[in-house]
């Protein structure tokens, strides 16, 4: 060791500090409605279940886990999710599918052909708004009350500036008129709002109570209009 060297290191400079980083509005909030003009300005309480829904973990594990539900498929009660990517395929493909969850529940004839349009327009209206290489969200279920309820989540973000989203609403209920026409035709309800954390984006929701005959119609057409997303 050197004589002249010292006993205590010299204390280091302190690491400069990164500057603040500038905090982001929020965009937008979580069940508030988008837009006016005859669209429910919140989300109904079906959809707070949503799959995204956060649930609290429970203190104590059970261990072997608890059986599954045992019962026979009901057709006043049941709850679906479906997770899809946006791309072409996926409306015709959630309608199988959600045409397999009607038949195994024995949902009623005049239910099952305004349900599938329900859920292929809503597919293409959650793809419309969703990018290539992300997914898209489909719940289907019927409550105690009868009412079958669909609801779709995109991951398109609600504008902070009012004008964008103004223009970017209406965009929404142009893409959403098939879906307007087969909620009012069911006795239903419809609208859309920015989707509760931790989804992003916006969910849009629809019910039908009761079938028509003219919407089975609507069906046929809307089949033969979508083959694609646009």
């Amino acid at each position: 060791m050197p004589e002249n060297a010292p006993l205590i290191p010299a204390t280091p400079e302190p690491a400069p500090t990164a500057a603040p980083t500038p905090r982001r509005a929020p965009a937008g909030r979580p069940g508030r409605q988008l837009a006016a003009n005859g669209v429910r300005s919140r989300l109904p309480v079906y959809t707070l279940g949503s799959p995204y829904a956060l649930q609290s973990a429970p203190a104590i594990t059970r261990c072997p886990p608890p059986p599954p539900d045992l019962g026979g498929p009901s057709a006043s009660h049941f709850a679906y999710g479906l997770t899809l990517p946006s791309a072409t395929g996926t409306p015709v493909i959630a309608h199988d599918s959600a045409g397999a969850v009607l038949d195994v529940h024995g949902v009623e004839d005049e239910l099952i052909d305004p349900a599938l349009s329900l859920v292929h327009e809503l597919a293409v209206h959650a793809c419309r708004f969703t990018g290539a290489g992300e997914m898209v969200h489909l719940v289907l279920r019927r409550s105690d009350g009868g009412a079958l309820q669909v609801v779709a989540y995109d991951t398109h973000t609600p504008h902070l500036n009012s004008r964008l989203a103004g223009q970017c609403a209406e965009r929404r209920r142009v893409s959403l008129a098939t879906v307007r026409e087969l909620t009012e035709a069911g006795g239903g309800e419809w609208g859309f709002a920015a989707s509760h954390p931790p989804a992003a984006g916006v969910c849009t929701w629809a019910t039908i109570a009761h079938g028509v005959q003219d919407a089975s119609g609507a069906s046929g057409a809307a089949g033969a209009a979508h083959g694609e997303v646009a």
